[in-house]
């Protein structure tokens, strides 16, 4: 009978334990670098110029393996300098980074971007339209395209682990056949450890051109998840690891 009692009180534990986590989430925001540049939206529109933050940490990823999307109205959207003035200069800028916070959560992390776009609504004729740039189609698995591997940035790569990587992956999309993948690692729990997601130079579509006028939207797709032993933890199946496309 004793025996028996102490079983039932571990598997209660078991139980609470599993329960008590929650999805981990992080905090997104775009970063945009004002070039001035007078590009197509989505071409090289340059590498000089200050950088501002939209919507510094006012959406989020949460990692369960689900597609979300991340939308910036440039008129709108709150900013904050990042090494500018809080205001954005000219007509037009680029992406120059994505930035993730990590809350707490020190991963392992694997992320999946796709469908990076700028919408625009001219006055007058042209109509409105949306210009997808980030398809990531007809480049091969593991290419650097407009992002660079997480640790390039010197802004925040004391803050990873060594061994982050990312590269195109055609087994995984939201829309079309591919998608780019980023995997890495914070060094530590501390919720202030962040990630620079650059543009900065990338061997395929650098420094993508991006307007600030026109009621510019720019938008992405992201899903993420952490390291198979917590997403099972925290409740998500197996199948879910193992599923590709949407």
């Amino acid at each position: 009978m004793r025996r028996y009692r102490f079983l039932v009180c571990c598997g209660i534990v078991g139980i609470l334990s599993v329960s008590a986590f929650a999805e981990p989430t992080l905090d997104i925001s775009l970063g945009t670098r004002e070039t001035g540049s007078t590009a197509e939206i989505g071409a090289d529109g340059g590498t000089s110029g200050s950088i501002e933050w939209v919507d510094l940490a006012g959406q989020s990823l949460v990692l369960n393996d689900t597609w979300q999307q991340f939308t910036f109205d440039m008129d709108t959207a709150p900013l904050t300098g990042f090494t500018g003035d809080g205001i954005l200069d000219g007509a037009a800028g680029t992406v120059e980074h994505i930035r993730f916070d990590s809350l707490g959560f020190a991963g392992p992390i694997t992320i999946w971007i796709d469908e990076v776009a700028d919408a625009i609504d001219p006055p007058g004729p042209p109509p409105a339209e949306t210009i997808t740039f980030g398809d990531f189609e007809g480049y091969l698995d593991g290419d650097e395209v407009i992002f660079q591997e997480p640790s390039f940035s010197g802004s925040t790569a004391a803050h990873l682990l060594a061994g982050s990587v990312s590269g195109v992956d055609s087994s995984v999309a939201f829309a079309g056949d591919a998608s780019y993948k980023v995997d890495f690692q914070f060094v530590d729990g501390d919720p202030s450890r962040w990630l620079r997601l650059t543009t900065f130079q990338t061997p395929n579509l650098p420094n993508p051109t991006i307007a600030y006028d026109q009621d510019s939207v720019v938008s992405f797709w992201m899903k993420g998840v952490p390291e198979p032993s917590t997403a099972l933890l925290l409740g998500l199946p197996a199948v879910a690891l193992l599923r590709r496309r949407r």
